[in-house]
C-alpha cells in the first residue's frame, strides 16, 4: 500500500500531513551520476502542504525530495516533478572533495572554482547521491557496494542485451605546458673591457671619444626586441694616475729647433653594471600513448580518443618542467586520464531487463546485478514503475566486454596517430638555446669585446703621419680615436623553446577480468 507524506522537515516523518492527491501513476528514476527524482501524474491536485513529499511503500521511504513547482495540467490530471537533492547538497559536496578521496591536480584545469566534474577525470568513480536521504557518496564505475542475484526472476520478455558502443582502443594524452622562463641579474663588464686593452687596463691618446661613448646610468644596450634584456644599472668613468704606467708616448718626432713631441696618455676607472633580464616562452609538449586489452581487437577497427591539455604556468625561473617533481606528478596525473578513459570505454554492453517489485524495490545505482551466465555488471540505472495495480522495477546494467590478446591484434586503429609526430626539431638556432640554469656569469652573456685604435695602433699612426708631414696632433689623432666594441649574446629566442617527449603506458586490461 503506497501512501504520500509531506512534512517541513527532511527525514522527519513523524508530524507528516497525507497527500490529498488521487494517485494514478509515478515513476520514480535513479540513474547513476544524477539526482533521484520521481514524477507523478495525479488527479485531485492541490498545492504541496509542506516543504519535502515522501513515498513511502507500507512503512519503507521509497523516496523523498522537494516539489519541483512546475506543474503540467491537463485536463483533470497534473504532472508533478519532484527532485531528491538535499538542502545541504553544496556543503556535503565540499565536504567530500575536501576529504581527497579523489586524486585531483587543480592546476590542469586553470580555474579557481574547477566543476566537481573535474574530479572524476582520473579515475573510475561516480557521485552517488542516495535516493531516500539525499546523501552523497562515490560508487565505482564498474562494480557496486553489493551484487544482487536475480537468476530466473527477471520477466523474461523484458531481457535485452546490446552493445551501446565499440571500446576505445587507443588514447592519446597530447599533454601540453607553457610558461615563461623569468630570470634577472647584475654583472660588471668594466674588467672585460679592461682586458680588451693590449696592456689590461683602459688607456687612450684620445679621452674624448671614450668618455663621450660610455654608457650612462639606466641606459638600454642593444637594438630590436631579441636584444633589449639589458639595462645599464650603474657605470662611472674618471681619470686615474698612470703609476707605474708611462704617462705619455715616445717621442714621435723633432721639430727644427729640436721639440721633442710627445701624446700623453690618459688612463681610466670605470664602473660597467649590466642588468640582464629573461622572459622566454617555453612549451614542453608530452604526447601519452595507452591501449586497451579487449576482444575487439580481433575483429574490427577500434576507436582513437585524442585527449588535448594545454596547461598555463606561472613565470619560474625553471628552464625544464617534465624532469621536476611537479612535472613528474603532472605526467603521472595524465597517465591516469588515459587509463582511466580506456577503462570506463570497456563498459560497452548494457543489460536491459524488469524485476519484479518485490525483487527490484530496494535496488540502487550503487549495487551490481547478475544472472547466472547470462550477465554481471553494475546498475546504471533504476526506474520504479506504478501504474494503478501493476508495479515493477526497470533496470539497465553496464557490463564489461571481454577481455582480448592484443599479441594476435593484426588490425590497425581507426585515425592512428601520425608515426612521424615526434619531431627532431632544433630548439633554438641561438648560440644559448635558453638558459638552462638561473646563473649565469659574465663569460655566458659577453660574446666579445673589440677595442680597435688602442695606444699602440694610436702611436704608431702618429708615427707614421706626424710633423714635419703634418704638424697638427689632435687632427691626426682625429682619424684614429679609441673605440670599445661589447656584444652581448641574445638571450632570448624569436619563437618559444620547445622540448618533445613521449610516453608509452603499459597494455591497460578490461577490469575485473
Amino acid at each position: 500500500m503506497f501512501k504520500l507524506c509531506f512534512t517541513n522537515a527532511r527525514g522527519d516523518y513523524s508530524n507528516a500531513r497525507l497527500c490529498k492527491w488521487d494517485v494514478v501513476q509515478f515513476f520514480i528514476t535513479h540513474q547513476e551520476g544524477h539526482v533521484a527524482s520521481a514524477r507523478l501524474v495525479v488527479g485531485n491536485f492541490v498545492p504541496p502542504d509542506g516543504a519535502y513529499l515522501g513515498i513511502f511503500d507500507d512503512e519503507t521511504l521509497l523516496f523523498q525530495g522537494v516539489v519541483s513547482g512546475q506543474f503540467e495540467h491537463h485536463q483533470r490530471l497534473t504532472k508533478v516533478e519532484v527532485l531528491g537533492i538535499s538542502p545541504t547538497f553544496e556543503k556535503d559536496l565540499k565536504t567530500l572533495l575536501a576529504a581527497k578521496l579523489l586524486e585531483y591536480n587543480p592546476v590542469f584545469f586553470q580555474g579557481k572554482d574547477p566543476k566537481p566534474s573535474d574530479y572524476l577525470e582520473s579515475c573510475n568513480a561516480l557521485f552517488y547521491w542516495n535516493k531516500v536521504t539525499g546523501e552523497i557518496g562515490l560508487s565505482d564505475y564498474f562494480k557496486g557496494n553489493r551484487c544482487v542475484d536475480v537468476s530466473g526472476q527477471y520477466i523474461e520478455k523484458s531481457f535485452k542485451i546490446q552493445q551501446i558502443s565499440m571500446p576505445l582502443g587507443r588514447v592519446i594524452i597530447d599533454l601540453k605546458v607553457h610558461w615563461t622562463q623569468h630570470l634577472g641579474g647584475v654583472f660588471n663588464a668594466a674588467p672585460y673591457i679592461a682586458r680588451a686593452f693590449p696592456e689590461k687596463i683602459m688607456a687612450t691618446l684620445t679621452p674624448n671619444s671614450v668618455t663621450n661613448h660610455w654608457p650612462g646610468n639606466d641606459q638600454r644596450l642593444g637594438l630590436g626586441r631579441r636584444q633589449s634584456g639589458y639595462r645599464v644599472e650603474h657605470s662611472t668613468i674618471f681619470s686615474t694616475h698612470a703609476g707605474s704606467e708611462k704617462s705619455h708616448t715616445k717621442l714621435i718626432c723633432a721639430g727644427p729647433e729640436g721639440k721633442q713631441i710627445r701624446a700623453k696618455i690618459h688612463y681610466f676607472n670605470t664602473t660597467l653594471k649590466i642588468r640582464w633580464q629573461y622572459n622566454q616562452l617555453r612549451v614542453e609538449h608530452m604526447v601519452i600513448q595507452g591501449q586497451l586489452n579487449h576482444c575487439q581487437h580481433r575483429f574490427t577497427n577500434h576507436r582513437l580518443r585524442k585527449i588535448p591539455i594545454a596547461i598555463e604556468l606561472p613565470k619560474s625561473e625553471q628552464a625544464l618542467f617534465f624532469e621536476t617533481s611537479q612535472g613528474a606528478e603532472f605526467i603521472t596525473y595524465a597517465s591516469s586520464i588515459a587509463q582511466s578513459q580506456l577503462r570506463a570505454s570497456a563498459r560497452c554492453i548494457q543489460v536491459l531487463c524488469t524485476l519484479p517489485w518485490n525483487l527490484g524495490r530496494d535496488l540502487t545505482v550503487d549495487d551490481s546485478l547478475k544472472a547466472d551466465g547470462q550477465f554481471e555488471g553494475k546498475i546504471t540505472k533504476v526506474r520504479h514503475v506504478v501504474k494503478g495495480l501493476q508495479r515493477c522495477v526497470e533496470v539497465t546494467v553496464g557490463c564489461i566486454i571481454q577481455s582480448g590478446d592484443l599479441a594476435n591484434n593484426t588490425i590497425e586503429s581507426m585515425d592512428e596517430y601520425p608515426q612521424n609526430y615526434m619531431d627532431d626539431e632544433t630548439q633554438s638556432a641561438d648560440s644559448l638555446l635558453g638558459i638552462a640554469h638561473p646563473k649565469l656569469h659574465p663569460k655566458d652573456i659577453i660574446a666579445n669585446i673589440v677595442v680597435k685604435n688602442s695606444t699602440l695602433e694610436q702611436e704608431a699612426h702618429l708615427l707614421q703621419n706626424q710633423y714635419p708631414l703634418r704638424d697638427n696632433m689632435n687632427a691626426v689623432l682625429q682619424e684614429v680615436p679609441t673605440s670599445i666594441h661589447i656584444e652581448l649574446k641574445d638571450l632570448r629566442t624569436n619563437k618559444p623553446l620547445i622540448r618533445r617527449f613521449e610516453k608509452t603506458l603499459g597494455v591497460v586490461e578490461v577490469p575485473g577480468k
